[in-house]
């Protein structure tokens, strides 16, 4: 785990800038469900190239579904949602409300519509949160489903890997009153296209010690 990337109060901010977009996302999530849908970042990591490679073999299931969005601005890469593929028809049950959700045949087609809304919900929520708040914007581009494994993730989300390419890793636990879900957010940071993300953080913080 790069442990000096940021510093300790940087991180904290992420954190909460993180769980506050996690949390517009439940209720969100909540209006289409039709029932409370809790969702929380139990954790949340800056890992080099290398170790993120590593950490998604050891942790991810060997299938997996997924919806990735491109963002440009103060800090540019790509974000993505990640969930087992053996779950992806619960999500889509989640995104149609369960009371009609049983009674549909869900189609390829369905269950990627179904998917990409709610990676756009996930991700934007996530990414404009940072961006409201830290008041710098974000550009982002439509959301992409795409089904992998946990050695060709890499692959999949980084185009062209280099050295000082960051991926920042968050857990994030569903809670429904009808199931249990988890999945991951995944950040692709790319420091050589834009490096103020840490002194935009930085210059927050100094604006709260003024304010």
């Amino acid at each position: 785990m790069m442990n000096n990337f940021l510093t300790e109060d940087e991180f904290d901010l992420m954190v909460e800038l993180v769980n506050i977009g996690v949390g517009k996302s439940a209720a969100s999530l909540s209006q289409i469900a039709q029932e409370e849908v809790v969702l929380c970042v139990p954790a949340l990591e800056f890992l080099s190239l290398d170790d993120a490679t590593t950490a998604f073999q050891e942790r991810l299931p060997n299938s997996l579904t997924g919806v990735s969005q491109e963002f440009l601005g103060f800090f540019s890469g790509k974000a993505a949602l990640l969930f087992p593929e053996s779950r992806s028809l619960d999500l889509v049950h989640v995104m149609l409300g369960d009371g009609e959700a049983l009674e549909i045949e869900v189609d390829a087609e369905l269950e990627e519509e179904a998917l990409s809304e709610l990676g756009n919900i996930l991700l934007n929520n996530c990414l404009s949160t940072i961006s409201n708040i830290l008041n710098k914007p974000l550009n982002t581009l439509l959301p992409n489903t795409f089904h992998t494994n946990p050695e060709q993730l890499t692959d999949h989300l980084i185009f062209q890997k280099k050295k000082d390419t960051i991926i920042m890793l968050l857990k994030i636990d569903f809670s429904l009153k009808s199931r249990d879900l988890s999945g991951h957010l995944v950040f692709v940071i790319d420091f050589s296209e834009n490096g103020s993300f840490k002194s935009t953080l930085d210059n927050y913080l100094k604006s709260l010690e003024e304010s």
